[in-house]
C-alpha cells in the first residue's frame, strides 16, 4: 500500500501496482462517482492528482485506488 497527500490536505491509500497498463479502482466519499478507469497513468503520484482534480470539481474527495496489477 502506497499513501499519497493531495494538494487538498486529504490522503489517498493506493494498493497494487499502477502503471500504463492497469485498470484502476476508485473510491469517492460520494460513491456515486465510484467506478473505474483505463487511463494510462505511469505512478500513482500521476493517478492521484488528476482523479483528486476530478473529485474536487464534482464536490467530493477520492478515498482509494486499486489496481488490477
Amino acid at each position: 500500500m502506497t499513501t499519497i497527500k493531495t494538494k487538498y490536505g486529504y490522503s489517498v491509500d493506493c494498493y497494487g501496482d499502477c502503471n500504463e497498463y492497469a485498470t484502476l479502482f476508485m473510491c469517492f466519499d460520494d460513491e456515486c462517482f465510484d467506478g473505474h478507469t483505463e487511463s494510462n497513468f505511469k505512478n500513482w503520484r500521476s493517478a492521484v492528482l488528476e482523479l483528486s482534480e476530478y473529485a474536487h470539481r464534482n464536490g467530493t474527495e477520492l478515498v482509494q485506488l486499486e489496481s488490477d496489477e
